[in-house]
């Protein structure tokens, strides 16, 4: 097998952008699956809710109620999608992902029962998950095994313009083409990335006859890097990768990290309304965060390349224990545009970096099976963010009590982090 561990490639601080054309249109792919499957999920849920409430009378807050329990099939998704990753493929989860959840999302638009919310809004979760989450990152893992990180910096720009963009695209659509129009206009982008990775995807880059992190290889070093990559067999059974320490030190500090991220980001507009500001200036704050979030992404995979992933993470930890204590004292417009930038510009670090230790820890051909355990344990935790931020806000004082809770959070996945042995294996 070739030897491209972070810790014995000798290229390792190159943070040169070169990965060569079919190089870069995995890693387009990868931005437009996570602009879709993040605003899906998460940010549509803006449009979503009060489009599907008014035009089939459907109680809003019990909507609301309900989104979040059906959210959590994105948990079992990231499971049950990886176990038939390590067998089918990437490239077979990510396509099939994206049919069955254009298909539920699209459907949204025409079942006018809280029921079919529910069920139709639990299939979109799951199989989002499974091509932005789960294919698409093992694709990203597989072409660019050394240079992950430098990669993911840049797909996680989607990620990042989702919160900005995704919403008043869809309202253009339902705007223009009604509710039922609407809704599968969303899934129209999903049908059309289906035909995107047919035609140009890969499960590696030797199936295409291209090096990992296009790195200058012989054709027959690149047909015998192929020839090992499927003769490559999991040493790691889920029982074995339970049992192993940093597994679950890598699960909860990435879990920990993303209850700190989702618990300021939800409450951003309510505690901006709490300070004075209007609903629409709340808004429009939160847009520009997410447009730092841009330059953001790409910074957090340059420093991966440039330092080191477990560096980078006690960096990325530290950013978010200072963006959340200016939250806490916030009281006038300069702390909230640094507070802004600090939010914004760590937006989409927390999936690269999360991602990165994973597959700094575990060989490409391991990724994925190490991969179905940390992302669940990951995702339970981060359900936690909301029962979190209502502990604080009903029993320590209101916002500065919330927010007291996160750093109290952000420590220990500093902690966690600190304990963690990155060294390869598999």
């Amino acid at each position: 097998m070739v030897d491209i561990s972070e810790d014995n490639c000798k290229k390792l601080s190159d943070t040169k952008s070169n990965f060569g054309v079919h190089g870069w249109v995995i890693i387009i792919i990868q931005g437009l699956l996570f602009w879709i499957g993040s605003g899906s999920m998460v940010h549509g849920l803006n449009i979503i809710l009060p489009v599907l409430s008014s035009s089939f009378n459907l109680d809003y807050n019990t909507m609301l109620a309900w989104a979040t329990p059906a959210s959590w099939a994105s948990i079992a998704g990231a499971f049950i999608c990886a176990k038939i990753c390590e067998k089918k493929g990437a490239r077979f989860v990510t396509i099939v992902s994206l049919v069955v959840s254009g298909l539920c999302f699209g459907l949204l638009g025409t079942w006018s029962s809280l029921a079919g919310f529910v069920i139709l809004f639990s299939g979109v979760c799951f199989f989002d998950v499974g091509f932005a989450y789960v294919g698409g990152v093992t694709l990203i893992t597989n072409w660019f095994p050394r240079k992950k990180g430098l990669a993911l910096g840049w797909a996680t720009m989607g990620q990042a313009t989702s919160t900005a963009f995704y919403v008043p695209f869809m309202a253009w659509l339902v705007a223009a083409f009604g509710v039922r129009g609407g809704f599968w206009g969303i899934s129209a982008c999903m049908f059309a990335m289906i035909f995107v990775i047919v035609l140009f995807a890969r499960n590696t880059p030797e199936e295409l006859g291209c090096s990992p992190d296009n790195d200058p290889m012989t054709s027959e070093e690149i047909a015998e890097s192929r020839r090992q990559q499927d003769a490559y067999v999991c040493p790691f059974s889920i029982k074995q990768l339970l049992c192993m320490k940093d597994v679950w030190l890598m699960g909860a500090a990435s879990g920990a990290l993303f209850i700190v991220l989702v618990g300021v980001i939800s409450q951003f507009v309510p505690r901006l309304v709490a300070m004075g500001y209007d609903l629409k200036s709340a808004i429009l704050y939160l847009t520009a965060a997410s447009l730092i979030g841009g330059p953001g992404a790409y910074f957090w995979g340059w420093l991966i390349q440039k330092i080191g992933t477990k560096p980078s993470m006690i960096v990325y930890t530290l950013w978010w224990l200072g963006a959340v204590a200016l939250d806490i004292f916030m009281c006038n417009p300069v702390m909230l545009w640094a507070f802004l930038f600090m939010m914004g510009f760590a937006l989409a670090g927390c999936t690269n970096l999360t991602t990165s230790l994973v597959a700094t820890k575990f060989h490409r051909g391991a990724f994925i099976m190490a991969w179905a355990v940390i992302q669940p344990i990951q995702s339970v935790l981060r359900c936690c963010a909301f029962a979190i931020l209502a502990f604080g806000l009903a029993y320590l004082g209101g916002y500065p009590g919330a927010y007291g809770l996160l750093v109290v959070v952000d420590l220990i996945a500093l902690l966690l982090i600190w304990k963690t042995d990155l060294s390869p294996i598999g």
